[in-house]
């Protein structure tokens, strides 16, 4: 077990790492990354959930999905309370208020978190991520909204975002016994496997672009990171480990926990006008930081 952490760690590192030199040395230029983004969130990610829901109902796997799913709701529940708590003390000026509840809160849980659990536990560990990740569609274009702007919430971002879209259809090929046409399932297999490489590549591309000495002064953001990829973590997994599950029921919602600042907070401070600068810079040092920090949580955890 030692053995697999410590190559599915290097994996990511290698697949980061390269990405990373591909944009220095401007192979990946701003054209690419913007492309193969778009292509993780429309099609490879959607690809890679309903294959990996396309399975034989039972009984076992319908209860742990559910379980999962319920553990999603107390993960965002401690970050939302850890975030109101951060900001509270840190006394946050009302701008940025909303950046750093955001930044807790809602971390890189579909973009990289899915590769993590393929990388982890293959494709059932994404089938139980996609019911983890329910809530996250649900509540960043619900309460991740509202903390970002004051508008009304669009009900039609909300149902037809290709996230939450591919996640429902394959629930519903699972619990419904739907077979795909196997032709089909292959050709969504195939298309889900470009999802792991090309989303650790821009994770790399991400980190190249940065300049570390922006952060240097910035002590909110480091504190912010901390409770994102250590304390959440920390309470997730005193809380579940007091419980008899099976290892990878409480192994999703504390690697989970852990993952960085989601690249939505800066799309959404952008959006919104707030300030779209600290916003990225957040994403960038709790992703840095969790090269350090997300391969111990699996250490620990797997």
């Amino acid at each position: 077990m030692t053995q697999t952490i410590v190559n599915q760690v290097l994996m990511i590192f290698l697949l980061i790492g390269f990405g990373y030199f591909l944009r220095k040395i401007k192979i990946m230029n701003d054209g690419f990354t913007k492309g193969a983004t778009d292509l993780i969130i429309y099609v490879t990610l959607p690809a890679m959930v309903l294959a990996s829901m396309d399975r034989d109902f039972s009984k076992e796997l319908a209860s742990n999905g559910v379980l999962i799913f319920f553990f999603g709701a107390l993960m965002y529940a401690i970050l939302a309370v850890l975030a109101f708590i951060f900001v509270r003390l840190r006394k946050i000026n009302s701008q940025d208020k909303g950046v750093y509840l955001y930044m807790v809160i809602f971390g890189n849980v579909g973009y990289l978190g899915y590769p993590v659990a393929k990388i982890a536990f293959d494709d059932i560990g994404v089938f139980y991520t996609a019911f983890f990740n329910i809530w996250f569609q649900l509540l960043t274009w619900t309460l991740g909204v509202k903390l970002m702007s004051k508008n009304k919430i669009r009900i039609s971002r909300l149902i037809l975002n290709p996230g939450l879209s591919a996640t429902l259809l394959g629930v519903m090929i699972f619990f419904f016994s739907w077979d795909l046409p196997v032709v089909l399932k292959s050709t969504l297999e195939t298309i889900g496997n470009m999802t792991v490489p090309l989303a650790m590549f821009i994770v790399g591309a991400f980190l190249a672009d940065a300049k570390f000495s922006d952060f240097l002064t910035k002590i909110d953001l480091y504190l912010a990171s901390m409770i994102k990829l250590v304390v959440g973590p920390l309470v997730v997994a005193m809380i579940l480990y007091k419980m008899d599950l099976p290892l990878i029921i409480k192994s999703i919602p504390i690697i989970m926990s852990g993952m960085p600042s989601g690249v939505n907070t800066a799309i959404f401070a952008k959006m919104f006008d707030r300030d779209y600068k600290l916003a990225s810079q957040g994403v960038v040092l709790s992703t840095a930081l969790s090269l350090i920090s997300l391969p111990i949580l699996m250490t620990l955890v797997l």
